[in-house]
């Protein structure tokens, strides 16, 4: 089976000049590193335009059908919802904009976890939708009741959580731990963005995955996965597996900054550092800039091709089969 982990879907906001900010910060900096964009001052429209090639609309709106379509012989895909917040005056959080699901209604960042449930219901046997709450948006209690609602009428299957664009600590015990005890009595897996951010706003002191040290301790049948391999505290977070036996991570984004022979080494020294590879799973953050799954997909299964010039054993399929979607599949108990 073969599961992309880490895809976002729909819009995170009504405005589209804010859609286009949004997407150029987040981006500005691999345009930079790429020299596309100059780097001792802020571009201009014009040359934004010539290094993506795109008008100024920002991020593409990625719908159901697109997810699954830009997916070609992948089985399923985890869709996130964003939790609302207020970034800049603008009240922002997954929502359809371009009327692609079954969710009537004005566009609302509240609503985003219906929303996540229309992409499900559009492509039922191909998308895996995950809920999203923000603890601080209206407070703990309807934090844990949206929740709660989400999973149980909605259907969605797990969690995202954003503690450093939210600006609240995975290890606050009033704030954080409410939701994960939620989580845990819904039996469902909690993915949490511990890792860093080109985002501006975003705030670094409440990203590194060892906050998690304490959510491993207190809720041990919890299963969490991190995302992002916990870039740039990579170590960080695969000590964090090593250490609690239900925690994962999954490969997005790290993926896409690593060349094949690094790939191939991270995963070989996996092991020898006590993480099973039964503990990664694949993921590509679909459709962010860079992030193509198919491409991502090859790098991962091609990597025994740097097994010789290593002088190194390959790794053996069957593992990166696991690392594909096997392993997910069987945290998430699907077949």
């Amino acid at each position: 089976m073969q599961i992309d982990a880490h895809t976002h879907i729909l819009s995170l906001g009504a405005s589209e000049q804010f859609t286009t900010d949004y997407g150029r910060e987040g981006s500005l900096c691999i345009y930079r590193s790429m020299g596309l964009l100059p780097s001792h001052r802020c571009a201009t429209d014009h040359e934004w335009e010539s290094a993506t090639g795109a008008s100024t609309e920002g991020f593409h709106v990625i719908g159901p059908d697109e997810t699954v379509a830009g997916h070609p012989g992948f089985d399923k895909m985890i869709a996130l919802a964003v939790s609302p917040q207020y970034l800049d005056g603008e009240l922002i959080g997954t929502v359809d904009v371009l009327g692609q699901t079954d969710v009537g209604g004005p566009v609302d960042p509240e609503r985003c976890n219906e929303y996540i449930a229309g992409c499900v219901r559009k492509q039922p046997d191909r998308i895996i939708g995950f809920a999203s709450v923000n603890p601080l948006h209206r407070g703990v209690r309807v934090a844990v009741e949206e929740l709660g609602r989400a999973v149980e009428q909605d259907g969605l299957q797990g969690v995202k959580l954003y503690p450093m664009y939210q600006h609240w600590s995975p290890a606050d015990r009033e704030v954080a731990f409410p939701i994960f005890a939620a989580a845990r009595d819904l039996g469902i897996p909690v993915m949490v963005h511990q890792a860093g951010s080109t985002r501006i706003d975003a705030r670094m002191e409440f990203a590194r995955p060892a906050l998690l040290d304490d959510v491993g301790r207190e809720f041990r049948d919890l299963k969490l996965i991190i995302a992002h391999c916990g870039i740039p505290w990579i170590d960080e977070a695969m000590f964090m597996l090593t250490k609690h036996p239900n925690f994962y991570t999954e490969l997005s984004y790290h993926i896409a900054t690593i060349t094949r022979r690094d790939l191939f080494l991270f995963l070989h020294r996996a092991e020898p550092f006590f993480v099973p590879l039964e503990k990664l799973f694949f993921g590509t953050d679909y459709p962010g800039f860079l992030y193509d799954p198919v491409a991502l997909r090859e790098k991962l299964l091609t990597v025994n091709e740097e097994a010789a010039v290593l002088q190194l054993p390959p790794i053996p399929q069957h593992q990166l089969d696991g690392i594909m979607g096997d392993n997910l599949a069987a945290v998430l108990g699907i077949s």
